[in-house]
């Protein structure tokens, strides 16, 4: 008999070890779990704050304005610490608190970094976790395509509303004496007198080459391959073309190449972009002087897709209703038309 209370007396004693490991089993794991979700919601909120504000300070430093100041608003605004994001920690990709900008590259470097406190955690030692978050944007807002569209049927879209073709077929000069121009130029090519003068030149003795390429004279080839794969998109936006400027034409690309490319870097009915506006003649060198024909840039237009002929999936025609110009700045442009957030460790053209 005694023996038989000793055994549940031992019994009872073990349960109440394993009651209380598991009490404080279930502890920790209600503990970690708030402080594992109070850990996510500063790290969403500083992600968000750090997002807008990177945002904000390119569109000060768009519009020539400061964009330091602007960054450091806004995370004020969103109630986050400035020793968050000041002093600067780290420098370029490798930044981890603060702002970069230099002054003139496409885009800026903005991170923040902090500790919150933990609940539960202390009692394994943990008494806060790191908050980080960063963001890269581009101070180039426009959607820049690679289009240029005629003055006359830009005006009489813009007074009007009248759809016109912009590329492929019905985008046609008005004076073209080779009859090759569908609606599209290489934004990085310059048609000037010499490497040392960029005086414009319709003769195009020297094809100045900006970003992505840089040999000049580039060939046809290599010029339609880097239109495709940055100007499409809108990556072409950092380079500013100021009235005046001459740009060699695309040619020997088909209206279905040319209309597919449009589409495929999202210009489809109700997107917004911007093209340049020209005179309407394409002029072609003389002959000694090479196969560079060249438009000269009048300003900017805005513009909204419509449709798209015969039809979306196998277009040769974009058609769109001019809604706003003749710009001569970009900063004249009004609203963002691409996303400010830009991949943090982005190379070349970006920046």
């Amino acid at each position: 008999m005694l023996g038989f209370l000793r055994h549940s007396r031992s019994e009872r004693g073990q349960a109440l070890v394993l009651l209380a490991i598991g009490f404080m089993a279930l502890a920790a794991f209600v503990g970690l779990a708030i402080d594992g979700w109070h850990w996510y919601r500063e790290i969403d909120r500083a992600r968000r704050a750090v997002n807008e504000a990177c945002g904000y300070a390119a569109a000060a430093v768009w519009q020539g304005g400061n964009g330091l100041a602007a960054f450091q608003s806004s995370l004020q605004a969103n109630g986050i610490a400035p020793d968050a994001y000041a002093p600067n920690e780290g420098t370029g990709f490798d930044l981890t608190r603060g702002y970069e900008y230099d002054g003139y590259s496409r885009s800026i470097f903005t991170a923040l970094k902090s500790d919150t406190e933990t609940y539960f955690l202390p009692i394994v030692g943990w008494n806060t976790l790191p908050v980080v978050a960063w963001e890269r944007c581009t101070t180039t807002g426009a959607f820049i395509s690679p289009v240029a569209v005629d003055i006359l049927p830009f005006q009489d879209s813009l007074d009007n509303g009248t759809w016109i073709h912009v590329v492929g077929q019905g985008s046609e000069a008005r004076i073209d004496s080779g009859a090759n121009y569908r609606g599209v130029i290489f934004p990085f090519i310059w048609c000037v007198n010499s490497a040392s003068d960029y005086t414009p030149n319709t003769n195009c003795p020297y094809a100045a080459p900006f970003w992505p390429i840089s040999e000049s004279p580039p060939s046809a080839q290599t010029a339609k391959n880097e239109l495709a794969d940055y100007c499409w998109a809108g990556l072409c936006n950092r380079i500013f073309t100021p009235v005046g400027t001459r740009l060699a034409t695309v040619s020997g690309t088909s209206d279905n190449q040319l209309c597919k490319s449009a589409v495929d870097a999202g210009l489809v009915p109700g997107t917004e972009f911007v093209a340049i506006i020209y005179d309407g003649e394409v002029i072609s060198p003389d002959p000694s002087y090479g196969g560079w024909e060249n438009i000269g840039v009048l300003g900017w237009g805005k513009f909204r897709v419509v449709d798209l002929q015969p039809n979306s999936n196998n277009c040769n025609s974009l058609v769109a209703v001019a809604i706003g110009g003749i710009y001569s700045s970009l900063q004249e442009i009004p609203g963002p038309f691409k996303t400010r957030e830009i991949p943090w460790d982005a190379q070349g053209g970006w920046w």
